[in-house]
């Protein structure tokens, strides 16, 4: 970073008009700043301090220092004990400010760090226009999440309003995991005519799934399938396809050795939920630090289930044996998909 950077950030800003609104929403500290104007785009910007996601912090921090041993720590323990961060200000879909409506087309978010000379000169430049950071102003700064929200439309100027106008934010639709850890054998083409009941290790809450069918599948088929598809020679040559496989094969083999497979599973339950499973295995395994990783989702190819719901796959990422006949796993987390409520400030 050097000097010349710097004037390049504050060049970049035109216009800045404080808004300067705080409250506590889930007990999450939230402040809205203000907008900010970069040539013809405005910028909604929000600041967010969670006290838990602190706690966790100083005391995954506290365990460092006392040179507390990983050795024992497996999968399962890493991810139960993963740094979860609230932040209700963060699915907004548009927001009113007074009577004028601003539709919000994409958003940026990050945490702030006394380190990052970028963002100790931004809050200089807020702090500076008049805005007062009340609930934050005592926190760290390397414990503070910064929002920017992009607001649809050309702007000249930013819009006129009054100070202490009612702010009110409608929300577009979010995504929380929650923990489960329910043992459950699964078995290959096996039959499942009750339903699996689960509940939410944080609240109680009790939901469930129809599991429809367990099965393998074969991945390296698939790769050779969609490497092998005409369609590809009206985009890559030949021999772009050729380098394309042996790169991809090369990668794939590191977590999939041929002759392995993956388990899926297909299952109906709530259209806002869907499921994660893991094997036991995994689970109580070290974690293991690979140069490279995968992710994979899968389909189903029929649209709805024997209950006549949407039918759902869950992808164990974690290959098997072909002739595996029975895993042992746990139904370990699920995903809810909720519209939260309008926030008025």
């Amino acid at each position: 970073m050097n000097i010349r950077y710097l004037q390049k950030i504050l060049s970049r800003i035109d216009e800045i008009k404080i808004i300067g609104k705080n409250a506590i929403i889930d007990g999450i500290v939230c402040n809205v700043a203000g907008i900010v104007r970069y040539g013809l785009q405005l910028r909604l910007i929000l600041l967010e301090y969670d006290e838990h996601y602190r706690q966790q912090i100083e005391e995954r921090e506290i365990s460092e220092l006392c040179d507390v041993t990983h050795e024992s720590e497996t999968n399962r323990i890493m991810m139960v004990s993963r740094e979860k961060v609230t932040q209700p200000l963060k699915p907004i879909k548009s927001v009113f400010i007074g009577d004028i409506e601003f539709e919000v087309s994409g958003s940026e978010n990050h945490l702030l760090s006394v380190q990052d000379g970028e963002s100790v000169l931004f809050l200089s430049e807020l702090l500076r226009n008049g805005w007062n950071p009340e609930g934050i102003d005592y926190q760290d700064i390397d414990m503070l999440f910064l929002t920017s929200l992009d607001l649809v439309g050309d702007f000249t100027k930013i819009p006129d309003f009054e100070n202490n106008l009612l702010l009110n934010f409608t929300m577009r639709k979010d995504s929380t995991s929650y923990l489960v850890e329910k043992p459950i054998t699964l078995t290959i083409n096996g039959e499942y005519p009750e339903k699996l009941w689960f509940k939410n290790k944080e609240t109680g809450e009790e939901n469930w799934a129809q599991i429809n069918r367990v099965y393998l599948m074969d991945m390296w088929v698939d790769i050779e399938k969609t490497f092998s598809n005409p369609k590809l020679l009206k985009q890559m040559t030949i021999e772009q396809i050729a380098t394309a496989k042996k790169d991809f094969e090369e990668k794939f083999l590191e977590i999939c050795p041929k002759g392995m497979c993956y388990p899926i599973v297909e299952y109906e339950c709530e259209e806002c939920i869907s499921l994660q499973f893991y094997t036991k295995n995994y689970l109580e395994s070290k974690p293991a630090h690979k140069n490279s990783g995968m992710g994979f989702i899968v389909g189903t190819e029929k649209a709805t289930g024997i209950l006549g719901m949407k039918l759902k796959a869950a992808i164990i990422q974690e290959p098997v044996i072909a002739d595996t006949v029975s895993i042992e796993t746990e139904l370990f987390q699920y995903y809810k998909t909720i519209t939260p409520n309008d926030i008025i400030l």
